[in-house]
């Protein structure tokens, strides 16, 4: 394989539309806080991991499903016009599109969201069958937003074609334990890292704590550290990978960036740890750039940046 050949990679998730209010500070319980501006956005884990595939130069299929309404048929648009395969999206005519409702804070750029998931929910383990068929992709990317019956086959059948299976255990990290045995790479933030071992990770622990997590099952653990990072574990080896400087505007995206080009990384044939250095920078450069879609950074972006850091 050359450096520059990549087989596909089959993304599994969530494909929502982004409401997004920028604010000088997040409302607290019953308070109302004027904004200072509003727009729309694509997101959704899945997709937006999907386009950091394929902005890293992968072969991309998604496997989702959309709701038969706007937002639906702007969404399926944009995964096409970055080259992603969309013939594993469903269309519902029984359910709407996935919606995330997004505050973030115009000074920290930290984000609050709440996500509906609408169609996501609707995915079926048959559908994850036909596109393992169709695709026979080399990685899958999963995260924890489709239904379990759906995942768990996406797992175990994409285990017996021999794909790299990466797992990102969001949005509620306990939901992958059961699942672990069949993850050869998990990716984590220190929340979801808290959650499944029952303590708090930090800079100072988090190579120990990504070592305790390759004990819970998975080949190689990545716990990301926002700004600080991230820590690889695998193979009893550990790496704390800094992530260059950068102005933060927003960070909606910055972890499906992260996750989107290491996957792509994987496809290419590299090794966890250079992997992980793309998905950190990858990650770094989302944050200069509002909004999920137009800030994932293309693979000639990350790579200027690699050869600075």
């Amino acid at each position: 394989m050359t450096e520059t050949e990549a087989r596909p990679v089959l993304v599994a998730g969530s494909i929502n539309t982004d409401l997004v209010a920028r604010v000088t500070r997040a409302p607290e319980a019953g308070e109302t806080v004027t904004g200072s501006s509003f727009a729309i956005f694509g997101g959704g884990k899945g997709a937006n991991q999907a386009i950091a595939v394929a902005r890293s130069g992968a072969p991309t299929t998604m496997l989702g499903a959309l709701g038969d309404d706007d937002f639906g048929r702007a969404r399926r648009g944009d995964l096409e016009a970055d080259g992603i395969d969309t013939r594993s999206v469903a269309s519902s005519t029984t359910t709407s599109s996935g919606v995330a409702l997004i505050v973030v804070e115009e000074a920290s750029g930290q984000n609050r969201i709440a996500y509906v998931p609408g169609a996501t929910w609707t995915i079926s383990p048959d559908q994850a069958r036909a596109a393992l068929a169709r695709v026979q992709p080399a990685v899958i990317l999963s995260t924890l937003e489709p239904p379990f019956d759906a995942l768990g086959t996406l797992l175990t059948e994409g285990t017996a074609i021999r794909a790299t299976t990466v797992v990102n255990a969001s949005p509620e990290a306990e939901g992958v334990r059961q699942f672990l045995d069949r993850v050869d790479v998990l990716m984590v933030n220190e929340t979801e890292a808290e959650d499944l071992l029952g303590y708090k990770v930090t800079i100072e622990n988090a190579a120990d704590s990504a070592l305790a997590l390759v004990v819970l099952g998975p080949r190689t653990v990545v716990i990301t550290l926002g700004a600080a990072g991230a820590v690889v574990a695998s193979d009893g080896k550990t790496e704390r990978l800094t992530a260059p400087r950068v102005e933060v505007i927003d960070t909606t995206a910055a972890g499906d960036s992260f996750t989107g080009a290491f996957a792509a990384d994987l496809a290419r044939g590299a090794d966890v740890f250079t992997a992980a250095r793309s998905g950190v920078v990858a990650g770094s450069l989302a944050t200069t750039i509002p909004g999920a879609y137009p800030s994932i950074p293309r693979r000639s972006a990350i790579e200027a940046l690699l050869r600075e850091t």
